[in-house]
This record gives C-alpha cells, sequence and structure tokens, in this order.
C-alpha cells in the first residue's frame, strides 16, 4: 500500500448546526465504493448518501479521513427526521500505486460513530509492484 503524504484531511460543519445536540441515528444506503482500476494521478468522485431514521435532527460535525489523497464534501445543513443527506468523497491517485483502501470517519450527532470506505487498484507506470 502506498504512504500519503500530507496531514489527514478534515471539515467542519458551520457554526449555526453544531448546536443541535440530540442523539438521532442515520443509515447510509451503502459504507463502502470501488472505483475500480484506475490510472495514477485520475481523481475520482463519489456521493454516499444516508437518510436520518431517528427523530432528532441530524448534524455532521466533522468528517475525517486516514489520507491526505482524499476530500470531503458534505450537507451543511441540520437533516430532519425522515430526510435525506449526503457526502461526497473525492480520491486523488496521485503518487498511489496497487491495492489502496481509505477509510472516512463521520463524526455527527448519531447514536454511534459512522465510517465509510472507498478503495481502488492504481496502475502507476512509474512503479511496478507485483500484487
Amino acid at each position: 500500500m502506498a504512504a500519503c503524504s500530507g496531514l489527514p484531511s478534515k471539515q467542519q460543519s458551520t457554526e449555526e448546526n453544531a448546536n443541535d445536540n440530540a442523539k438521532t441515528s442515520i443509515e447510509f444506503t451503502e459504507v463502502s465504493h470501488g472505483f475500480g482500476e484506475l490510472k495514477a494521478g485520475e481523481i475520482v468522485v463519489y456521493t454516499f448518501e444516508f437518510k436520518n431514521t431517528g427523530s432528532h435532527n441530524y448534524v455532521i460535525k466533522d468528517v475525517e479521513s486516514d489520507c491526505g489523497c482524499v476530500r470531503t464534501n458534505f450537507i451543511r445543513e441540520a437533516i430532519k427526521p425522515g430526510k435525506k443527506g449526503w457526502i461526497e468523497v473525492e480520491l486523488d491517485s496521485s503518487g498511489l500505486v496497487g491495492r489502496e483502501y481509505k477509510t472516512i470517519e463521520i463524526h455527527g450527532n448519531s447514536n454511534e460513530l459512522k465510517h465509510l470506505a472507498i478503495f481502488a487498484t492504481v496502475k502507476n507506470e512509474l512503479l511496478d509492484i507485483k500484487y
């Protein structure tokens, strides 16, 4: 697995939503996504969707990744019970090679910490690694 350079990515939601601390529950349509085979340098994006299945508004406080090669964007507004929200994940495969598995941690006011994962096999012509 290739090492990532830089600090982990982290984004904060707006302060106006930070006051909604009542615990609720959310369910993702899927918690992992495979991008298949990529050429080093490709940038790919996937949007994870979730539904607020609880009885209080859901607010994403921040989203963290285990690699600087992953950027995230997410809905900043509170998600009302029964409504849907999204988290967009971008993977920059520059400098990566082989089988890559990256995790994303979602911090919000849900009853449990939520995790997402993305993966791909990156072909890098500069490095010849057998996998």
